[in-house]
């Protein structure tokens, strides 16, 4: 789910990204497209300035050179006379501030005047010398130049044949050439225009710049919304989930006041502190509730108390937090420990009966030894006193009490020393009838039935260890049946992990007082019992990874009586069902 979140935010980030890396190069091409036609529009604008003043130039010394060439009149004085007042024209015109530079090439290329702005502080300006041929194939030619360090556009165009008069007849063997043409220079500034350019360069950078911060600054707000949005998202799951965790949490949770009224509460602290739900904890006092403290100590500033209320064992922890600076609250965390105060009790009565054991264990060894004498001599009285009555009977109870407690040794010494134990695959039918066999005096004297119903042939458990539950139990039941009409089943049923073996009786049942703890050693409800045949059922199960489970007097049975239920688990499946 994180993961799809991420994704479906990315994605709209990632179109506005590119919509902002669009925006951004369509903005860079057309300021570039624009300033490109407004460079040429200017440059236009210039050769058309400089054609308009290199055609006046021109039209004005024609006309000059007009006048000063009256019918009659010699023209030996005209070059003298016209070369002043063209360089006087020149000179208005450089003065005026639009030109940089003004010069009449003869057809020779060679300068017949020139004039420049501050035409005495660096050498005079030279033009290119390929100007002269674009003239002569184009009849103008103009280029971006340099003119004493200022930005200039120079143009170039053919003048009037009859200003190669300008040539003069002084020069010695020089005869004007009659069919070729003089040249025009103008270096026109290009600072106005250039200067007109740049402003609106720099307004269309601007421009520009402004667009592309105003979708950054966009693309930030989104990508900002997104992260909002994706935190209000998270911050509304992590909400739900909190809300789900505290309602279905299984310890109780409460929130106090100072004064210790309840300002919050979950389920679990309604089911703890046996509340019916449609009975809120909000409003109510914590002080209000009565409960047996058993144990409380305290560590920094967290109280931990183990307390007795409406039979549960529970556990509370107090600490405080802060709602804020000034506000203080507490906030108890209940726990209910009444399985594992139970765990706790078995695991000590498990300690004091492994204590017992050992005890009994050593006492069973020291009392075999001198019991097996005991025995002998009871035996020898016994077959010596037969026939003197009362001391035969005194003879044959002392052997029987002697067997009696020989087997309450043998069982102590297995309960405290379980054998090992070795589980294979055994008949259920033979194990049946060994049992029918080795109980059949028992069986035929009390006249109980013994009855077997098999689901299954088979069962996973060790021979000596098997014989000696069934035995147990089968005891237990002809002790328990009534002495006429007494019945007594085994019943096995196989299941996925295992099989299940029942010895089942009609006797009167087992009630609940008793059956809490008829597994326990040393525990019976018989007059004459030691309490250790069913601990041994439950040691042997134990071993062979099973369980024990004793059924109910209301619970349906085949016999409506006891039913000491046994599962054997398969050798791949041991400890599950």
């Amino acid at each position: 789910m994180e993961l799809r979140s991420q994704k479906s935010h990315k994605l709209p980030l990632a179109l506005a990204l590119l919509a902002l890396i669009l925006l951004g190069a369509g903005s860079l091409y057309l300021t570039w497209h624009n300033l490109r036609q407004m460079h040429q529009t200017v440059f236009e604008h210039m050769l058309l300035s400089a054609r308009s003043i290199a055609r006046g130039l021109d039209i004005q010394l024609v006309e000059g050179a007009r006048r000063m060439r009256p019918q009659g009149m010699h023209n030996r004085r005209m070059p003298q006379e016209l070369l002043p007042d063209a360089r006087e024209l020149f000179k208005e015109m450089v003065a005026q501030g639009d030109l940089l530079y003004i010069a009449l090439y003869g057809p020779d290329r060679k300068p017949l005047l020139v004039v420049e702005q501050n035409a005495g502080e660096s050498p005079v300006y030279t033009p290119p010398p390929g100007l002269f041929n674009m003239i002569n194939q184009m009849r103008e030619s103009s280029t971006p130049v340099m003119i004493k360090g200022k930005a200039a556009l120079l143009y170039g165009t053919m003048g009037q044949p009859i200003l190669q008069r300008l040539y003069g007849t002084n020069r010695r063997g020089f005869m004007p050439p009659q069919d070729r043409e003089t040249y025009l220079l103008l270096g026109l500034s290009a600072e106005k225009h250039l200067r007109q350019f740049n402003q609106y360069r720099r307004a269309a950078l601007l421009q520009t710049g402004y667009i592309f911060l105003a979708g950054l600054v966009l693309w930030l707000l989104a990508v900002a919304y997104f992260q909002r949005r994706e935190e209000g998202k998270k911050l509304t799951r992590l909400e739900r989930f909190q809300a789900n965790l505290l309602d279905n949490m299984p310890d109780g949770l409460l929130t106090l006041s100072p004064q210790g009224g309840i300002l919050a509460a979950n389920g679990s602290a309604h089911k703890l502190l046996q509340t019916a739900t449609d009975k809120v904890l909000v409003g109510k006092n914590w002080n209000d509730f009565s409960y047996e403290s058993l144990q409380e100590y305290k560590r920094g500033e967290v109280i931990w108390e183990h307390v007795l209320l409406d039979g549960k064992n529970l556990e509370l922890i107090f600490f405080p937090y802060f709602e804020s600076r000034t506000e203080e609250r507490t906030m108890i965390i209940i726990r209910d420990r009444t399985d594992i105060a139970g765990l706790e009790e078995d695991l000590y009565e498990a300690r004091r009966l492994a204590s017992i054991g050992s005890l009994a264990a050593g006492v069973a060894h020291e009392i075999r030894n001198p019991l097996s004498s005991l025995r002998g001599f009871a035996q020898l009285f016994a077959d010596k006193f037969k026939d003197e009555q009362p001391y035969g009977t005194y003879a044959t109870t002392m052997l029987t009490e002697a067997d009696r407690l020989n087997r309450v040794v043998t069982d102590l010494l297995y309960l405290s020393k379980p054998h090992e134990l070795h589980p294979e695959l055994l008949d259920l039918n033979d194990l049946c009838n060994s049992m029918q066999t080795l109980m059949g005096f028992d069986l035929e004297h009390k006249g109980t039935q013994l009855q077997t119903g098999l689901g299954t042939d088979q069962v996973y458990a060790d021979p000596d260890g098997v014989r000696q539950i069934l035995l147990n139990l089968l005891v237990n039941s002809m002790d328990a049946v009534p002495d006429v009409g007494g019945k007594i089943s085994i019943i096995a049923e196989s299941t996925e992990h295992g099989v299940w073996v029942s010895v089942c009786d009609n006797g009167p049942g087992m009630p609940e007082d008793i059956r809490k703890h008829a597994l326990e050693p040393f525990f019976t409800d018989k007059p004459k019992g030691t309490g250790l045949g069913l601990a041994i059922v439950n040691t042997i199960m134990r071993g062979h990874n099973g369980r024990v489970t004793i059924s109910a007097p209301d619970m349906p049975g085949p016999l409506n009586g006891t039913c000491v239920k046994l599962f054997f688990p398969n050798p791949r499946d041991e400890g599950s069902e």
